[in-house]
């Protein structure tokens, strides 16, 4: 058994937990099972963009960042035509680890998309607040996340405008940064993670603005986005009826606009 292993995976899922991934994670599938009838149509069509986007790749190795409950991934067509799969998430589900147990060439990897900035705030930010320093702001810029060598086709999946947000709630609770430091952060993150992705082999799909509506009528919306998105090869726009049962905003129903391109 290597002690150091299992000590540095203890330390790594309590810092998760304590930064609530991974009840986030879990609440991702309860919000499916509610929403199911909604989302199946957003999941559909993430499905079909992928599979399109996937016919001019070369067929070696695929990394999907992001991968969750593999709900938007179309991993049966994939799997037959891709030589290698890479699934790419900080948690996989047990559920998920179960489910690719079938495919000899479906392999999943444990990792920080940003890059290592999970880690890095949580080991910082309250020294940033007892020393009243702003550490975050001059070294985001030291994390990047690498891909895997001889990547053919990478997928960004419906993960690049969620990547800062728990990142950003935790630093809040702290109340060392001003919001337009955060927003400063959370431009970082995204540009970061367009900067990673390579062109020729990447599809994106993002949300890129939330809807709020009150009896289905739209009282607000909210950019997700702070970045400019690539030109691609071909693109499709959809609206995702995210939360029906005003579970997620209380008193009010929330969908967003989503984007994919191949680039």
């Amino acid at each position: 058994m290597n002690i150091k292993r299992l000590v540095d995976n203890l330390k790594n899922t309590y810092i998760l937990q304590k930064m609530q991934y991974l009840s986030d994670q879990e609440g991702i599938m309860r919000r499916y099972i509610r929403e199911k009838e909604n989302w199946d149509l957003h999941l559909k069509k993430s499905k079909s963009f992928i599979l399109k986007a996937a016919e001019t790749k070369q067929k070696g190795k695929m990394v999907v960042l992001g991968s969750g409950w593999l709900l938007d991934l179309p991993l049966d067509d994939l799997s037959k035509q891709f030589k290698e799969i890479i699934l790419v998430d900080i948690v996989h589900p047990k559920q998920v680890l179960r489910k690719i147990e079938k495919y000899s060439n479906v392999t999943v990897l444990k990792a920080d998309i940003t890059g290592g900035l999970i880690n890095y705030i949580y080991r910082t930010i309250k020294t940033d607040k007892k020393k009243k320093q702003k550490t975050l702001l001059t070294s985001a810029n030291l994390f990047s996340f690498s891909l895997p060598e001889n990547t053919d086709f990478v997928i960004s999946l419906n993960i690049m405008c969620q990547l800062h947000i728990i990142l950003i709630d935790y630093i809040k609770k702290f109340n060392t940064y001003s919001d337009s430091e955060l927003q400063n952060l959370v431009t970082y993150i995204q540009q970061s993670h367009i900067n990673m992705l390579p062109k020729g082999k990447s599809c994106l799909i993002t949300d890129i603005e939330e809807e709020i509506l009150e009896k289905d009528k739209l009282i607000g919306m909210n950019p997700l986005i702070r970045v400019d998105l690539p030109t691609g090869k071909f693109f499709a726009n959809w609206q995702w009826k995210f939360d029906s049962l005003m579970t997620y905003r209380d008193d009010f129903k929330t969908s967003f606009n989503t984007t994919a391109i191949d680039f």
